[in-house]
């Protein structure tokens, strides 16, 4: 799919609303599960997650440009989120997903013209220019702009899914039959305790805090303490609240009082899973009453696959889980195209 035909148009042409975000000082941020949209060039522009309703300006389904700090940096939000007055919402009414990604690219290539000490404001970005694809009557063409990205799409996902079916079939040549023993939890992983943050002394941060909730994977808020729990690739596991569910956090996190922190003596994201998953399926046993303390749980006794030499086989745990992996995302890509 060619297109020879490309005409430069100002922004105020392609795009029937161009607005600026609202000042949000982070003094003022509350929590939340709102995607906070900065000038990072980072993580699709998402600089936090907010819970404020008032005094914000909220967008969705359109492109955001920096004005400042990674100036010229461009994003698509499908999503709802709150914009920072350091980025401008780019939006045509009736414009699907694919024409904005066909866009992006192009809107990107003006951070080559601007820095930190040279803004887009507002009059700037209204004089602005993009070169797009026309058709037969000199139009922007977003039937087109939609297509390609369209076929784009189709070709990336055609070539993923040789990809992890390659993987699926690697992964099942290695689970063939297993043993299985019991262990004591403190043979397999090292045990710590976690350490309180009271209320009165949580900071508004971006670091998750595990707590004993059975939701949102265990973290119940996000902080900007700091303290000797801090660790990243650790299972939580909750003696207390919802007793019994693990929780692996491949991120730096920090833990309450209320759970336990495990560090597998393989340290590894699948293996991790997999105890996390055989931990859980435990969970039925304990209760409010019947706590699951750190005595407790270094005597707790879980069955795993074993290898020739009866210790845990941990090669066959990581290719069970990135099976597992690989049949959900494979679920989901056959999911789109069709």
């Amino acid at each position: 799919m060619l297109r020879s035909q490309w005409k430069p148009f100002s922004f105020t042409e392609v795009f029937t609303e161009i607005q600026r975000g609202k000042r949000l000082k982070k003094a003022d941020h509350t929590e939340g599960t709102v995607p906070y949209v900065s000038s990072t060039a980072l993580n699709n522009g998402v600089d936090g997650f907010v819970g404020n309703e008032g005094s914000v300006r909220k967008f969705e389904d359109c492109i955001t440009i920096a004005n400042s700090g990674s100036v010229g940096s461009a994003f698509f939000h499908q999503y709802e989120f709150v914009a920072s007055d350091h980025v401008t919402q780019l939006k045509r009414k009736g414009l699907d997903k694919y024409a904005y990604l066909f866009m992006v690219p192009i809107i990107n290539r003006l951070s080559e013209k601007y820095s930190f000490n040279r803004e887009i404001n507002d009059e700037r970005i209204k004089r602005e220019k993009i070169l797009l694809p026309i058709n037969d009557k000199g139009e922007i063409d977003f039937d087109f702009m939609s297509s390609f990205m369209q076929e784009v799409e189709a070709d990336i996902l055609k070539t993923t899914l040789k990809v992890f079916k390659k993987r699926l079939n690697a992964n099942e040549n290695k689970m063939g039959g297993v043993k299985w023993k019991a262990f004591f939890l403190e043979e397999i992983a090292q045990i710590s305790s976690g350490k309180d943050i009271y209320e009165r002394e949580r900071t508004s941060g971006q670091t998750p805090y595990v707590t004993a909730t059975a939701n949102n994977n265990g973290i119940g808020y996000f902080v900007g303490n700091q303290n000797e729990t801090l660790e990243k690739g650790s299972l939580s596991v909750n003696r207390n609240g919802s007793v019994g569910y693990c929780f692996y956090h491949p991120y730096d996190a920090l833990y309450g009082n209320d759970t336990r922190k495990l560090k597998p003596i393989r340290n590894n994201k699948y293996v991790s899973l997999f105890i996390s998953m055989c931990l859980t399926n435990q969970r039925a046993k304990y209760g409010y009453g019947y706590k699951m303390g750190t005595g407790r749980l270094k005597r707790q006794k879980i069955l795993l696959p074993i290898d020739g030499n009866s210790q845990p086989n941990w090669d066959y745990m990581e290719a069970y889980m990135q099976n597992l992996e690989q049949q959900q995302i494979l679920e989901y890509l056959r999911h789109i195209e069709r």
